[in-house]
């Protein structure tokens, strides 16, 4: 036997996946920028590495909202 369920659950769950998907790919992409800003940092001369220092620090910033959001 079949269950009846309504569309706009169908839909809501749909949405919710959806977004939980996009989250995860959000979240992973910000791992690698993450990655690559320190690996910039490393090999940066000595006058670029405070701008490199704040980028990794937005960056980590904003993949801890992310985590926490998701």
């Amino acid at each position: 036997m079949g269950e009846v369920v309504s569309f706009r659950d169908f839909a809501q769950t749909r949405r919710r996946r959806r977004q939980e998907e996009q989250m995860r790919e959000c979240v992973r992409i910000l791992e690698l920028n993450l990655q690559l800003a320190f690996a910039l940092y490393e090999i940066a001369p000595a006058e670029e590495r405070p701008h490199r220092a704040r980028q990794i620090r937005q960056l980590a910033e904003v993949l801890d909202y992310a985590v926490r959001a998701g």
